[in-house]
């Protein structure tokens, strides 16, 4: 397919036949795609009047109660929508109309504001791609109106600039344009400009003299930017037609520089889109990719066997290197990126936060760690959280815990901890010692010495092994690293009945299978087994550095004031980006979600009839897929095809994509998984 453009129109074009006549005229003639998204703010605000309803907007945002928000759908799916077809047909162009609810076009959620209820207001957290591309591929020009699909299944009425962006970036599009009534964004004279920095933008907005209409086209456009939108423009129809507009372009998708075009020409080639083969213009990255790796060798410690790929930028699902080749990630950066790459919401709240506060050491108290510590122990078993930098480091607090509290012990000091076959909990001497692979432990020793290991999954071993010695029992509902091995049922209550018997601590790593992977919050909910203590870490912060321990208030009283620190952790910009990250996880229907996308995606698996595939195993979107063979060959025949995937161990291939993962990306996941074990014989 050739290169995707996103056109945004509304405002006053929708009732001017001549714009639609001539938009109509540029989308016959156009070389390529393209996808219309519209609003209708002025045919919202007449039907309201229309029908007595007063009009209120709360900061740009037009308050939907339930009566307008039938108002908005009549508006924009209705008239607004129908008009736009109507026109596009009658130059010979096919196109079909919808709305973000047909087939779960646009998923969002309700938005919330701290003085104001807006009622059916919602913001975009998913666009099904496909439905999109279908239809393109058949030749028909979709165009969509925002009501979007909320995740209570009720309606919500979303900013059409935003919607587009949201668009643009599903489809891995070239250029998205918002067709004003104006020729471009005006300097503080009223002049057009040719082009816009984001830098320049963001004061533009901050000295109002980007303001009115102007201003949530031109947050929209800085958000998709910074979600790796290669090129956005806002144009008024000349300008669509002659490459005219105002440009706003991220340096590393080759903006102009003075001299070369505004834009592009109707039809012209685009460098950020990547074509069939899913490949870019290398020269848009401008960079030496072997060179760079070369460096890395020279310069590194040498502790990684990394794969010969640079990464340059992603978007949602997706990700590029050096040389522009497109990939699908399953990886999510080893369970880390639960928003994907680029989300614009995680991306704006971690700027705003870098500007207000990033660092305050453990001396100071701040907002952001006390508003993600409420947040946790409201949706957990805990009332107490010690914040760390990454899982080994909650893991090295949850062992200084339980052998402090193991020095009380009725009998005598209880120094043990029992750890199990496959487990990883780190790689720093304490986790390590925990860690059951002999070749990560013994180049190291020696590690603790009073470290037992017992059988995963064995509940006798397990009752062998606990004794009134032993001060913890650490365990991971579902392994990640050690094969993807989730605990039978009968594991765990075993383990939380022989710990209350003995009065060890029953402690639960969820650093990689907890906040949402296996589809629930906690893994350990889907168990009904409650543990002590309690480790989490990677997806939480969406990709910055954070670990968690959570402790009950009895268990977490044992560590006082200076029994344990740490100079990182807690930090304001780490805890605010956790806090947008869990808001989204924990939103109505997100974990839903994933349940969902992990159930297809393990049926999409076993139905793979291939006799190399000995099993799969895990939750949610935490499974692996067991081959009689080494994994490894399949996992660099997949990136070779532009899927990237995980191993564990010899012969595992993990799959642990981003949480916003969708049928459509698990299908495509499975397809390619599936020609390279034919491929492989």
């Amino acid at each position: 397919m050739s290169p995707i453009q996103v056109l945004k129109i509304g405002g006053h074009q929708l009732d001017d036949a001549s714009f639609l006549a001539g938009l109509a005229r540029h989308v016959a003639r156009a070389a390529g795609p393209i996808v219309i998204v519209h609003g209708g703010g002025r045919a919202i605000a007449e039907a309201q009047a229309r029908y007595g309803l007063v009009e209120r907007k709360v900061e740009g945002l037009r308050v939907t109660d339930p009566l307008t928000m039938q108002v908005v759908e009549m508006a924009l799916s209705g008239h607004a929508n129908k008009r736009i077809v109507a026109a596009l047909m009658a130059a010979g162009v096919d196109a079909m109309g919808l709305s973000g609810i047909d087939r779960g076009l646009l998923r969002g959620r309700l938005k919330t504001h701290a003085e104001a209820d807006l009622g059916r207001v919602g913001t975009i957290t998913a666009v099904r791609a496909g439905v999109l591309l279908a239809l393109l591929e058949a030749g028909v020009t979709p165009v969509v109106s925002p009501v979007t699909l909320a995740d209570d299944g009720q309606a919500c009425n979303v900013n059409a600039d935003e919607a587009a962006a949201a668009v643009a970036l599903a489809l891995g599009a070239a250029s998205l344009d918002f067709v004003s009534d104006v020729p471009g964004v005006r300097d503080a004279a009223g002049q057009p400009l040719a082009r816009l920095t984001p830098e320049a933008a963001e004061a533009g907005i901050a000295a109002a003299t980007i303001q009115g209409g102007m201003a949530p086209k031109v947050r929209a456009a800085l958000a998709a930017l910074a979600a790796g939108l290669p090129r956005v423009r806002i144009l008024d129809l000349a300008g669509l037609a002659d490459g005219g507009g105002t440009l706003l372009a991220s340096a590393s998708a080759g903006t102009p520089t003075d001299g070369e075009a505004a834009g592009p020409s109707e039809g012209a080639p685009d460098e950020a889109r990547p074509p069939e083969d899913g490949r870019i213009d290398p020269a848009a990255e401008q960079v030496d990719g072997a060179a760079i790796l070369a460096a890395e060798k020279a310069h590194l410690l040498g502790v990684y066997a990394r794969v010969p790929v640079l990464l340059m930028r992603g978007r949602g699902m997706q990700v590029w290197d050096a040389d522009g080749r497109r990939y699908l990630d399953f990886t999510a950066g080893i369970a880390v990126n639960a928003l994907g790459h680029g989300d614009p919401e995680w991306a704006a709240v971690v700027a705003d936060q870098a500007g207000r506060l990033t660092h305050t050491s453990n001396l100071f108290s701040n907002l952001p760690m006390v508003a993600l510590a409420e947040r946790l122990t409201r949706s957990s078993f805990a009332e107490r959280v010690f914040f760390a930098n990454s899982g080994t480091e909650a893991n090295e607090a949850a062992i200084k815990l339980a052998r402090k509290a193991g020095q009380a012990g009725a009998a005598g000091p209880r120094t043990r901890i029992v750890a199990f076959s496959h487990g990883f909990h780190g790689r720093s001497i304490g986790a390590l010692s925990l860690t059951f692979n002999p070749a990560y432990r013994e180049p190291f020793g020696p590690l603790l010495s009073e470290v037992r290991f017992a059988p995963y999954n064995d509940v006798r071993a397990a009752w062998t092994a606990i004794d009134d010695t032993v001060c913890a029992v650490f365990v991971e509902p579902v392994q990640g690293e050690g094969g993807v091995r989730a605990a039978e049922p009968e594991f765990l209550r075993a383990l939380r009945e022989v710990c209350d018997q003995t009065g060890a601590l029953l402690v639960f790593d969820e650093v990689q299978c907890g906040l949402g992977r296996s589809g629930r919050l906690w893994a350990h909910e889907h168990y009904g087994v409650v543990p002590d203590l309690l480790t989490a870490a990677k997806p939480l912060a969406g990709g910055l550095p954070i670990g968690v321990l959570l402790a009950s208030a009895g268990v977490a009283d044992v560590l006082q004031p200076g029994d344990h620190g740490s100079t990182f952790a807690g930090g304001p910009l780490v805890c605010r980006a956790a806090c947008q990250v869990f808001d989204r996880v924990t939103a109505p229907g997100f974990l839903e979600r994933v349940a969902d996308v992990g159930a297809h995606l393990r049926e999409r698996l076993g139905a793979l009839e291939d006799p190399r595939i000995v099993e799969i195993r895990g939750l949610g979107l935490l499974l692996g897929l067991r081959l009689s063979q080494p994994a490894a060959p399949i996992a660099t025949a997949a990136r070779e095809r532009g899927l990237l995937v995980l191993t564990a161990g010899k012969d595992v291939l993990r799959l642990a994509p981003p949480l916003i993962a969708s049928r459509d990306d698990a299908d495509r996941a499975v397809d390619i998984l599936a020609a390279c074990l034919a491929e492989a014989g």
